[in-house]
């Protein structure tokens, strides 16, 4: 089972670093948000979509890891949480290197979690912006008067347009 939970401390810290990339893209990402620059976006959005197959890739990787552990100490596999396994093998020479990839793992989705949130306000924020200032142009072009109102003085006695000169 060490060698269970060592691959599992490895994994997890492996998807803790790629998380924290993802951390620092969406400080970028922000940046972008602000300025309106879209072609900066794309170049972050790039970044994100090389990383997220890492990342489910790591998903799996550590669900099934969880999941040998739980069959090893004939748990059920759902019922097998961090804070469970930490109680599981406290005293054991993996117990400390997993508590601490445990919580840098929840310290870096909880970050990269509120990092989304502010960036999701932006976006929303900026189309906010773009629905208002399109509601504007409507609203200038529905009171504005279309119509040909110089052609139509143009039909009075005396003028070019009147057949009878």
């Amino acid at each position: 089972m060490a060698g269970l939970i060592s691959n599992l401390i490895e994994t997890i810290e492996g998807q803790t670093d790629l998380f924290r990339k993802v951390i620092a893209l969406s400080a970028d990402k922000r940046e972008f948000i602000i300025k309106n620059d879209i072609e900066g976006l794309r170049k972050i959005v790039k970044q994100e979509n090389d990383i997220i197959p890492k990342a489910l890739k790591g998903d799996k990787n550590r669900e099934k890891i969880m999941a040998d552990i739980a069959t090893v100490l004939n748990k059920a596999p759902g019922e097998l949480t961090f804070t469970a396994l930490a109680e599981l093998i406290e005293g054991q020479p993996e117990h400390a290197a997993f508590l601490k990839a445990a919580e840098d793992f929840i310290i870096t989705i909880t970050e990269m979690k509120e990092q989304n949130d502010a960036n999701k306000l932006l976006i929303q924020d900026a189309l906010d912006y773009i629905d208002f200032n399109i509601n504007i142009i409507h609203s200038s072009l529905d009171a504005a008067p279309v119509g040909y109102g110089a052609l139509e003085d143009a039909h009075e006695p005396g003028s070019f347009l009147d057949k009878s000169n």
